[in-house]
């Protein structure tokens, strides 16, 4: 099932995700390779397959299937049961019946709904249109280079504890945004981004005495070029934010 050509939005995400699983877990079926449903899920989104590891990122695909059965509350009622009745099944999958049994156990509870299922979750993918900008890869791997290079500048610089205590810890949840794209997409580097900035309006007095040294200024920086990124226009931008950036960013 290609999903190129589909809008970006939750469902897209949450489809491309599946497709993942399902791919690595058919690839092990036709090699004939005996694996668990865990390490599947693990192989397909390239995490280290341990168990905390496994429900850490079930954990979010379960937020993400949240997010969606909130977008479809747009749609025409009758839409909304068949896609809630699909997102329903997904999370069944997903239960923890399931996840101490090898894949062919599972992908033979699985293989009679799988095209239905995938079926319906590209026509809501469909219905749902366009909500998210799409950043590519080489993108988020630029992003996360400037986060990191950026977090041991303010580490290792001289601005006061409070501040860099701030920055750091607004940095790594960023950076953990961006590293999970798949789940989050550019809607939540977007709200990461947002709240760095709401922080920074609510510590702004204590921020803008340090405005002028320089990993302050890089900070800033990198939060206006991600919401460049991340958004479609500047309207997006929370009320108030864009006036505490042009106070802290030096002109021009």
């Amino acid at each position: 099932m290609d999903t190129q050509d589909l809008p970006n939005n939750s469902a897209t995400r949450l489809l491309e995700i599946l497709l993942k699983i399902n791919y690595e877990g058919n690839i092990a079926l036709s090699e004939g390779i005996t694996e668990s449903f865990i390490s599947v899920f693990c192989n397909a989104l390239h995490i280290e397959k341990t168990s905390e590891r496994f429900y850490l990122q079930l954990g979010k695909l379960l937020i993400l299937i949240e997010d969606i059965e909130n977008d479809i509350q747009k749609l025409p009622k009758l839409k909304i049961e068949g896609y809630e009745k699909t997102l329903q099944k997904i999370k069944r999958w997903f239960s923890d019946q399931y996840h101490n049994d090898y894949w062919h156990t599972v992908n033979e509870n699985f293989q009679n709904s799988d095209s239905f299922v995938f079926h319906m979750l590209y026509n809501c993918a469909f219905d749902l249109g366009e909500q998210e900008v799409i950043i590519n890869q080489e993108q988020l791997t630029e992003l996360k280079d400037q986060i990191s290079s950026l977090l041991e500048k303010i580490i290792e610089s001289d601005i006061s504890q409070p501040s860099k205590s701030l920055l750091r810890e607004k940095l790594i949840e960023l950076r953990k945004v961006v590293e999970e794209y798949q789940f989050y997409g550019a809607d939540g580097i977007r709200k990461s981004t947002e709240e760095s900035l709401g922080a920074l309006m609510i510590n702004s007095s204590e921020v803008k005495a340090e405005q002028d040294k320089k990993p302050v200024q890089e900070f800033l920086k990198l939060l206006t070029n991600i919401l460049d990124i991340a958004t479609k226009t500047k309207q997006l931008l929370p009320e108030g934010i864009g006036e505490t950036l042009k106070n802290l960013l030096p002109p021009g």
